[in-house]
């Protein structure tokens, strides 16, 4: 008795398993699914049970075309993923389906914000102005309206570039990378308004031309260097002691164009003139045939030749003359 039970336990036991077996593989269609990734796979939109591990990991690898991007969706109808299955190649006999009449299927997404975008941008061009200028007179605002990113999900990266360096009478690009587990997703460029201001040197009264520019005669006023012509100054040592070009009037701004260095030789003065050859020294006595500051190129006459020459002014009374070298 008790072996005819068993025989019968055995006999429903193999009958079940192969009824399993002829049931095979059932996979369900999401009606929404969300997806990773520039591809869709079955795997990602569906369930998938029954079968063997081995067939339910290749099945849920199939691919079925491009994704939507991150934050977007699209919908598929039955039919077209009818086509999207057969165009895999896959045998798919023996599959019990059950498959909704529309599949929506969304690209899985994070957000960047604009902000997070703005931030970055401006950390990169505060970066490039350096440590010597501070937040005060480093003025930084953003262009336009900045939307935030959908990027797909994994670890976000974001570096930057200035291509055209910092621009204060323009707009400032920056350019902004968006990379995604080590690939890059996005490069936006964004547009800075920069401001940058600075103490710049003002004529506090009229400056005659040819007078020596002295301490009492200028100011420093705080101003916007987006706003001013190439050439001004913001250390009084650049610009106390040296003579102006011509009149300048009270609050203009100076420039290194407004001033020189002042006459130290004027014109008709008796010189000495040097000439440096190699090691050897030979000086001859000479003329200024013009004013001259320290540096200058003037033109003087060598007293025992009459011959007129260039030469460098050297100080009160001494011009270097040049040879057919330069010096």
């Amino acid at each position: 008795m008790g072996k005819k039970i068993g025989l019968l336990v055995l006999l429903q036991f193999c009958f079940s398993l192969s009824l399993a077996l002829a049931q095979g593989v059932a996979i369900t269609i999401f009606e929404h699914a969300f997806v990773n990734g520039k591809t869709i796979t079955l795997g990602e939109i569906a369930d998938i049970g029954g079968g063997s591990l081995e067939q339910v990991q290749r099945l849920g690898q199939l691919q079925l075309g491009a994704a939507p991007q991150p934050g977007s969706s699209f919908v598929l109808t039955k039919e077209m993923l009818d086509m999207r299955l057969a165009a895999t190649g896959a045998d798919l006999s023996g599959i019990t389906w059950e498959i909704p009449s529309s599949i929506t299927v969304s690209g899985s997404s994070q957000s960047i914000s604009g902000q997070t975008l703005i931030d970055k941008g401006i950390s990169a061009i505060r970066n490039q102005v350096g440590s010597d200028v501070s937040n005060d007179d480093l003025v930084i605002s953003s262009i336009g309206n900045v939307q935030e990113i959908q990027a797909p999900i994994g670890n976000v990266v974001l570096s930057t570039s200035l291509p055209y360096g910092i621009r204060y009478n323009t707009p400032t690009t920056v350019l902004i990378t968006t990379n995604v587990n080590e690939q890059r997703f996005t490069k936006l460029p964004l547009k800075f308004d920069v401001k940058l201001y600075r103490p710049i040197a003002v004529a506090t009264r009229e400056i005659n031309a040819g007078e020596l520019i002295t301490e009492d005669a200028l100011r420093f006023e705080r101003m916007d260097t987006g706003k001013l012509a190439a050439g001004y100054i913001m250390d009084k040592k650049k610009i106390v002691g040296l003579m102006a070009r011509r009149s300048i009037t009270p609050g203009a701004v100076l420039t290194d164009s407004m001033v020189v260095k002042p006459i130290i030789i004027k014109r008709s003065s008796s010189i000495t003139l040097v000439t440096r050859i190699a090691t050897m020294e030979v000086t001859a006595a000479g003329q200024a045939m013009q004013d001259g500051y320290e540096g200058q190129l003037i033109r003087v006459k060598n007293a025992n030749s009459n011959k007129i020459i260039l030469g460098k002014v050297v100080n009160e009374s001494t011009v270097e003359v040049l040879t057919y070298k330069g010096t």
